[in-house]
């Protein structure tokens, strides 16, 4: 467990879906993802100089390799803040735990003044598709009940809900049923955060926020039925959790900036 010193408001930076590889000059879709998380994080250390957290949520790497999570590490060394890793369907979840960087915390649960946030690894090894595992669902659980004087915020990599595009809807998390009653019993579960589709969405569902996040390279179009590849910037998400268990987030992106990227892909 990670304890905040945080004031009455938490900061938190998501990226997500970083896709680095072992070499500074590896490429998804075209895209120098190395290149686009630098740019990225420019952007990040001119709007933002108050970041109490940074969760990364899942394909952190594209190959898997430990020197890509090391690389990773000296990227986060421009921001002074803790930071907590999630393992998508790319990752390679022994070598991404090997890699002790900098200000890096494996905690699974994040606590502060008025907020916890908990995060669930949704891999599962060899697939593309997510699911939570028995342990996941009652680390959850227990968190929610051990601490109900907490609003809480729960991450992972895969989507939850559809998203609204065949292709990506058949590689969400497979049970997120049992997820989704789990939040439904509790009323200090606030906020669903998670990576994975490459886009952003905002939605509020029976009082509880649900957030994607668009990802540090390549994105992905909305509401495709077969995969496309989207004209929008990298990005990453702010959130600030309030008090009384409310969210201000905004989604940020690269402008200005011309990457290389082939369209002309149909997967990735």
């Amino acid at each position: 467990m990670l304890n905040l010193d945080n004031d009455d408001h938490l900061k938190v930076l998501q990226l997500t879906d970083t896709h680095l590889t072992a070499s500074k000059d590896g490429h998804l879709l075209g895209m120098q993802t190395s290149h686009s998380l630098d740019c990225v994080l420019d952007l990040v250390t001119l709007r933002h100089t108050d970041i109490d957290l940074v969760l990364i949520t899942g394909d952190l790497s594209q190959d898997g390799t430990a020197a890509s999570y090391e690389l990773l590490g000296q990227h986060l060394q421009r921001l002074d803040a803790p930071s907590c890793w999630l393992p998508g369907n790319h990752d390679d979840a022994a070598n991404m735990d090997s890699v002790d960087a900098p200000g890096r915390e494996k905690a699974r649960v994040v606590k502060g003044k008025h907020w916890q946030i908990v995060l669930l690894n949704s891999q599962v090894p060899g697939k593309v598709y997510g699911e939570l595992a028995a342990d996941q669902l009652q680390l959850l659980e227990q968190s929610l009940q051990q601490s109900p004087q907490l609003h809480t915020l729960i991450t992972f990599h895969h989507h939850p809900k559809p998203m609204g595009s065949r292709w990506i809807d058949n590689i969400g998390i497979r049970n997120c049923d049992e997820l989704l009653a789990i939040v439904e019993r509790y009323d200090n579960a606030k906020c669903l955060l998670w990576g994975h589709v490459h886009q952003s969405s905002d939605e509020v569902i029976n009082g509880v926020r649900y957030l994607s996040s668009p990802s540090t390279c390549v994105q992905f179009e909305p509401n495709s039925e077969d995969f496309s590849v989207d004209r929008k910037g990298p990005g990453y998400r702010w959130l600030v959790l309030n008090p009384d268990g409310s969210i201000d987030t905004e989604v940020q992106r690269v402008e200005n900036v011309e990457f290389e990227v082939d369209y002309s892909v149909k997967g990735y």
